[in-house]
This record gives C-alpha cells, sequence and structure tokens, in this order.
C-alpha cells in the first residue's frame, strides 16, 4: 500500500476505571496514571494505513487500555469535537495502569457498565474486542478499530486491526438514513439449526504476550468468530446527516464500514466472508427500493479498503418548463398564477389549469397548452363560466375538469377549431377532480362529501362510490385520486385539524367499494423535517396531498407540497409491503435550484409522458410547471 502522512500526535490525560481493584495488582507494577502519547503507524509493512481514508478522533467514543498481567482495564473517552489532529481522552477516576508486555489500548472500544462487568471485559478477565455495532457517518470518516502497545514513556502507536469495507451509492435519497452490514449464513446445516447470521465481532485472548503475537495482534488472528446466532448481528453506519449536495454527488456518497478479517480461507491463508449483505435503508428499517445487494467471498485484508462496485440508484433531473420561476402574474410576460390541474394530451402535450387568484382578478381563470418541447403556451379562458379551474382528465377527443369554487364539471372538445367549454355537472360542492376507468365510467371527487360514480360516462346515472365516511367521516378532506393499473381508485385525504388520524393519509378503493388505507399513519407532518419514509404504515405525509399518478410497474408517485413521494409496489395493485421514499424535494424552503438538488413550494398534480421517462408537475405557489427527466 501506499505511505500516508503522519497523523498528529494525540496526547493522552488518562484515569482509569479498572474493572479489577487497584489492590490486585501487584505492589511493584502500580504506576500513576501518565500522560500518553498516542500516534497511528504509517509503516508500510504493517499494513494499517488507509489509501485515501481519513483517521479521526470521534467525539464520546472511548478507549480501553489493558493494564499487564492482571484482569484490568481502564476506560477513556474523548470529549473534543471530532478531528483528524489532537485530541486528549479522560476520565475522572484516580486508577491506574501497568506498563509491559501483555499491555496494550484498543480504539474505538463499546463499553457495557451494566452488572458486574465492565465491558469489553469478560468475567475471566479477557478483552472481548467487539466492532461498535453502530457508527455516526461523516465525510471520509474511517472509524476502524485500532491497537496499540503500552510501554511506559512511549508512544501508542496505534494499528488497525482488521480492514474496511468500502461502499458507494449515487443518487441517494433525501431520507436515507442508514447502511447496514451483515454476515448472512450460508451453511446448511447451520441454515438448518435456525442460525441466521455471523456475529461480527473479534477475541483477543488474556495472555497476550504482544512480543512473540503474530503481527503483534495477539495469539488469535482477528476474524469473524465462525459461530453462528439466531439473532441479526450488523454493523450500521447513520447517513441522515449527509447533506443533499452529498447525496446528489457526482461522486457518490462514500461510506466506510470496519470490519475484521473473514471466518474462513480458501487456501491461500487470506480470510473469506463467504456473503455480506449490504443495504440502505430507512431510520425505521425498511431498505430503499433498489439500495440493497449481496457481496459473495470478499476477502477483507488487515489495513486494507476493500472496495465494492458503485450501487446507482435512480436519477431526477428537474428543470423549469412553463412559467417564470416565482412570478405569479397573469401572463402578459408568460407569468402563471395559481397553477393546478395537470393532464396529458393524446400528443404529449399538456393542459395546466389555473385557478382565479384573490389578487390578480378573474382574468387569470385559465386552461394553458404547454407545448412539452419547448414549454411555449396558448391560452383559453372563459371569465362569464370558469371560476376555479382545478384538476382533470383526457376521455377520448374531450378534456374533463372540475371546476371547485362553482361546483361544476366542465368539457372541451380538442378537437374542435376555436376552443369553448361546456357545463356537463353542476351543483357538485367543492368539486376537486375528476377521472374515468378503464370501462368509460366517470368519477367526481367532492373534497367533503366522497367519491361519485357516472354509469358509461359524465352523463350517465349517479350513484355514491365512495362517501365520505368510508374514509373516516366529518373532518377528513378529499384532495386527489387516480386509477392504478389494476383498476383501484387511489385517494389522498387530509384533515382539517391535524388531530384527525383519518387524514393524511393515502387509500384504495377496490371494485368492491372496500376502502383501506395504503400509506400513511395519520399524523401529519408540519414541514419537510417531518416527512417520514420507510415502510408504508409508517409514513408520514403533510396535509396538501394534490396530486397523484403511476408508472408502468404500478407505482405510485404523490405531490406531498414541498415533495414527490414515490409508492413502491411489488406488483400492480398490491399495496403488501410497500414502501414510500421521498424522491425530490430539498427542504421546507423553496429555492431556484435545478438539477438533483431541486426543491418545491406548494406541489399540486403530477402526470407521467406516455413513455414514464419524464414527470411533470405543477408547483403553485411558484407558478410554473417544472420537467423531470428519469435517468
Amino acid at each position: 500500500m501506499k505511505r500516508i502522512k503522519n497523523f498528529a500526535l494525540i496526547v493522552l490525560g488518562i484515569s482509569a476505571i479498572s474493572c479489577s481493584k487497584v489492590q490486585d495488582f501487584p505492589e511493584n507494577q502500580k504506576a500513576p496514571v501518565q500522560s500518553l502519547t498516542a500516534t497511528i503507524s504509517d509503516d508500510d509493512a504493517t499494513k494499517t494505513a488507509f489509501v485515501g481514508g481519513v483517521f479521526m478522533w470521534k467525539k464520546n467514543n472511548n478507549m480501553v487500555v489493558r493494564s499487564n498481567n492482571a484482569n484490568g482495564f481502564s476506560t477513556f473517552t474523548y470529549k473534543g469535537d471530532d478531528t483528524a489532529g489532537s485530541a486528549t481522552f479522560t476520565n475522572a477516576s484516580e486508577d491506574v495502569i501497568v506498563y509491559g508486555n501483555n499491555s496494550f489500548a484498543y480504539y474505538p472500544a463499546k463499553v457495557n457498565t451494566t452488572g458486574t462487568t465492565k465491558y469489553p471485559c469478560e468475567e475471566d478477565g479477557s478483552l472481548k474486542l467487539v466492532l461498535k455495532d453502530s457508527y455516526t457517518w461523516f465525510d471520509g470518516n474511517v472509524e476502524a478499530p485500532m491497537l496499540a502497545k503500552v510501554e511506559s514513556g512511549q508512544p501508542l502507536e496505534f494499528k488497525h486491526l482488521g480492514g474496511v469495507l468500502k461502499l458507494t451509492f449515487k443518487n441517494v435519497p433525501p431520507k436515507a438514513a442508514k447502511v447496514v452490514v451483515t454476515a448472512p449464513v450460508t451453511d446448511a446445516t447451520l441454515l438448518g439449526e435456525g442460525k441466521k447470521t455471523y456475529k461480527i465481532c473479534q477475541t483477543m485472548n488474556k495472555t497476550i504476550n504482544w512480543e512473540t503475537a503474530q503481527g503483534g495482534f495477539g495469539t488469535e488472528t482477528p476474524y469473524v468468530q465462525a459461530y453462528a446466532h439466531t439473532d441479526e448481528y450488523s454493523i450500521t453506519e447513520n447517513i441522515a446527516s449527509a447533506t443533499a449536495a452529498q447525496r446528489a454527488s457526482d461522486d457518490g456518497l462514500v461510506v466506510y464500514v470496519p470490519l475484521p478479517v473473514g471466518p474462513e480461507t480458501d487456501g491461500s491463508g487470506k480470510h473469506i466472508y463467504p456473503r455480506l449483505e449490504v443495504r440502505m435503508t430507512f431510520a425505521d428499517g425498511t431498505m430503499v427500493p433498489g439500495a440493497g445487494f449481496y457481496a459473495e467471498n470478499v476477502i477483507i485484508e488487515r489495513g486494507h479498503i476493500k472496495p465494492m462496485p458503485v450501487r446507482t440508484l435512480t436519477k431526477y433531473s428537474v428543470s423549469v418548463l412553463a412559467g417564470i420561476d416565482g412570478q405569479k402574474a397573469p401572463d402578459a410576460e408568460g407569468k402563471f398564477n395559481n397553477v393546478r390541474g395537470l393532464v396529458r394530451k393524446a400528443d404529449g402535450n399538456l393542459v395546466l389549469m389555473e385557478s382565479a387568484g384573490k389578487s390578480a382578478g378573474s382574468s387569470t381563470r385559465s386552461l394553458r397548452f404547454i407545448s412539452v418541447t419547448d414549454g411555449s403556451f396558448t391560452t383559453f379562458r372563459d371569465n362569464s363560466k370558469l371560476g376555479d379551474p382545478w384538476h382533470g382528465s383526457i376521455k377520448g377527443d374531450y378534456l374533463y375538469f372540475s371546476d371547485k369554487s362553482m361546483g361544476k364539471v366542465f368539457s372541451m372538445d380538442l378537437t374542435a377549431g376555436t376552443k369553448s367549454v361546456t357545463e356537463e355537472k353542476t351543483g357538485l360542492s367543492q368539486a376537486m377532480d375528476v377521472k374515468f376507468d378503464a370501462s368509460g365510467n366517470a368519477y367526481v371527487l367532492l373534497r367533503d362529501t366522497g367519491v361519485y360514480k357516472y354509469e358509461g360516462g359524465i352523463g350517465g346515472t349517479q350513484s355514491v362510490y365512495a362517501p365520505l365516511s368510508s374514509f373516516g367521516g366529518t373532518g377528513v378532506t378529499l384532495l386527489s385520486m387516480g386509477f392504478d393499473p389494476a383498476g383501484n381508485l387511489i385517494v389522498g385525504a387530509s384533515a382539517s385539524a391535524a388531530t384527525n388520524t383519518n387524514g393524511f393519509k393515502i387509500y384504495k378503493v377496490d371494485a368492491e367499494k372496500n376502502v383501506t388505507c395504503i400509506a400513511g399513519t395519520g399524523v401529519k407532518a408540519n414541514n419537510y423535517s417531518e416527512i417520514v419514509d420507510g415502510a408504508a404504515s409508517n409514513a408520514v405525509f403533510t396535509s396538501n396531498l394534490q396530486g397523484i399518478a403511476f408508472d408502468a410497474a404500478g407505482n405510485v408517485y404523490v405531490t406531498d407540497n414541498v415533495a414527490i413521494r414515490k409508492i413502491s409496489v411489488s406488483s400492480p395493485g398490491n399495496y403488501e409491503g410497500a414502501v414510500v421514499t421521498t424522491i425530490m424535494g430539498g427542504g421546507s424552503s423553496y429555492t431556484t435550484a435545478v438539477g438533483a438538488m431541486a426543491s418545491f413550494a406548494s406541489l399540486q398534480d403530477i402526470v407521467f409522458s406516455s413513455d414514464y421517462s419524464t414527470i411533470y408537475v405543477s408547483d403553485q405557489s411558484r407558478g410554473t410547471v417544472r420537467k423531470i427527466i428519469i435517468e
């Protein structure tokens, strides 16, 4: 390996807590607590340097010092800020340390103070070197365990005990929180016994003689113990602190996971993990779709980095298609105001519904016909009829759309040379949307009433398809709907009060009119930071679920105020085990950024291109239609 520069000397102000009593030490071995200097060896021969890696002393990490020829272990904690420079480890007690061939220091140590055993001290006095089961990620962190010999007047020259698995993920979702590595059992006999994973840990014998031990690391080569457990043992890197820029970086988000060498050998003297499982998860432990994989026969060498192939997740690139960003006004200069519904026409271009703004006047009640090629548009207005064009859909050659404030459904013949609108239905209080099923039946969503069905089309016989009571009743407000590829009606619901647990959910209405929740806890997220991804039953939405769309695989896309949420399914219409992912949205504050770091202000509707390669969304507060290319 290449030589790296010496790390700064670390001065350790040492006091100690011992697993055994001070008086158990022979009198001539007692020594007052001294200041010790710690360094990291950069000798190529020791294989302890990580090429391109950065070692950081981590706040609140512990170091354990073992004293010579006795069952004593002293614990020290670093209380300063994370640093690659000088750091002082301290402890409030006044114990002693003893120097000698069998005395060493271990960092970082996971310390258990429960019961009579001061972990990592075992009851027999041996030191059980167990990797921390959880690390806090930060850029460039290589928090690998190290061991150093303790000699009077000599620096603690730390050497790495194991190696590091280097994992790189590109296009990491905003809410992805963890990277988890386990060593699953592959042996058929062990599997038959109900074993699940190898325990990733290292054990060192208490009678270590540093001078005669193999490579200075004890009578046992550090390795993952070759016995299995029914429980899952894993190592977790918590990546929640990674910024949007780091997640979207072209270099990818790099995560280093410390591992001892493997439990088996291939005859070459190198130890191998038969299998490692890597998964990226949300905070609730649900795996990020597409972010898990197995690695077979992985060789981990002491002091080396083992890179894994880059895992690339779906990338979404954003730009403004139409409207002048943030300039809500009549369109004399191409400015939009209070944009709402989006519909894709048969030719692939869009129709945008634009409702009236109180400050802008009635002249902004519009339908915009937008080219997806260059964002150019034409405008239709009929101030004598239109009040609040909201959401709609295409059926044959006709556009149908709801008018929220007028309580009507309008139609427009898109083939006519002169555009005009026709009233199809009136008396529909708070009409939010109109959609058609595969048989041509029409459905109208009324915010405070439920869903009406019109047999054979909007002019057919009206019936109540799903009353508001089936969604929880009074206090629930219905905002959006759409038919999934399996024919279920999917409905987005809010509530008039955050305490109403029937709102802030996504519902399914099947062909038998059974209404079930497919995503959401009923808890309202007041801002972006409170949005929760993961298992659909754990997901938390805001109050503004205004748009619903579906891709070819039946996954559901929902506009959630400042974010676009995806509900991933195993097959169209099957919502068991569904996972919610925030795919776009940078936070509660809008920015004008484009590309992967784009954020939104108040998303309304969402629609796919005919080939599902592009998403279009309307952003009401910014007066724009934005184009999102799926790469």
